[in-house]
């Protein structure tokens, strides 16, 4: 095999590759916009957002339910009950733009990544306390 014929073989797998990638990308936004849709009608919030688990950050779908809150993926569904809620606290991470939505419950500790907008929502419709303080 000469040079110039691996170098194309080298080029094409690459380019399957990237398609690969690509598509796969948007699927999975495909599927996260089906998760929002489908929680739509009894959202009070709906939005794109990163699970914080050690050190992986793992896309869900975040939505904000009248008694609810849950977190879903293609290979996660889950929800914690608003009234069961410890903590609820925003943090922006200086340096890395990052906000933070940080929900303790019984001990447990969850965090979400959330885009700067979604924050702001987010804060508005389930403000920031601590367990005995009233919400403002």
């Amino acid at each position: 095999m000469s040079v110039v014929t691996l170098s194309f073989v080298i080029v094409g797998v690459l380019a399957l590759v990237a398609l690969a990638w690509g598509f796969r990308v948007a699927r999975s936004r495909d599927s996260f916009a089906e998760l929002i849709r489908r929680r739509k009608a009894g959202a009070r919030i709906s939005s794109m957002a990163e699970l914080v688990d050690g050190r992986n950050h793992i896309p869900v779908a975040l939505t904000l339910e009248q008694s609810q809150i849950f977190y879903e993926s293609s290979d996660l569904q889950a929800k914690l009950d608003i009234a069961r809620l410890d903590e609820v606290e925003y943090d922006s991470e200086q340096g890395t733009g990052k906000n933070i939505l940080r929900l303790r419950a019984h001990g447990q500790s969850f965090q979400f990544v959330l885009d700067a907008s979604a924050a702001r929502e987010w804060a508005v419709l389930l403000p920031s306390h601590r367990f005995g303080e009233a919400t403002q």
